[in-house]
């Protein structure tokens, strides 16, 4: 699947801000960063929302967005996940995780059950429309990241970019955990 990205400013769902409309290249190769340049956290930042608008359109009307696929692969893999367990395992604080589960079950994606181990407890898992849109998404995950780099990087640099950013989120993890 090859995924063209619009350059207009797209409607976010209600509650979101919309996404402004991405400078051209040529006006933002015009403009000097200084010594952002070689500043890893300015190209990670760009990159992220570029592929957060790059991930809305190759997905459609799904109303998924990039942020929410770890959480729901996790929860449909790992059924029976507490938000305790979920918050760590995909970067979020407890505030973010039950926001995001909320707005999971507001979407009829995910329900919480009562754990069968403990009563004060509550697991996660997937809905019969979480489980339909997992499996849309499932094929579509490889392909919308190779539409990204598609004639940017080859399949080598892609593998070799990929083991640096896992050995490095690896390393930062033995550090500070957090």
């Amino acid at each position: 699947m090859k995924a063209s990205v619009s350059k207009s400013t797209t409607k976010a769902p209600q509650g979101r801000r919309t996404q402004e409309k991405q400078p051209e290249p040529a006006i933002a190769s015009q403009i000097d960063f200084g010594p952002l340049k070689g500043h890893f956290p300015y190209y990670l930042r760009r990159l992220q929302k570029n592929f957060r608008t790059h991930f809305s359109a190759s997905v459609g009307d799904l109303g998924v967005q990039a942020r929410d696929v770890g959480a729901l692969f996790a929860i449909g893999l790992n059924p029976g996940l507490t938000p305790s367990q979920l918050g760590p395992a995909i970067f979020l604080d407890a505030a973010q995780v039950t926001s995001l589960i909320n707005e999971f079950s507001l979407k009829g994606w995910t329900e919480r059950r009562v754990s069968s181990t403990d009563g004060r407890s509550r697991t996660l898992h997937l809905t019969p429309a979480g489980k339909k849109l997992l499996a849309k998404l499932e094929p579509m995950i490889n392909e919308i990241d190779k539409a990204f780099v598609e004639g940017i990087l080859t399949e080598q640099e892609e593998t070799q970019l990929i083991g640096l950013l896992s050995k490095l989120l690896d390393g930062r993890q033995k550090i500070s955990p957090t």
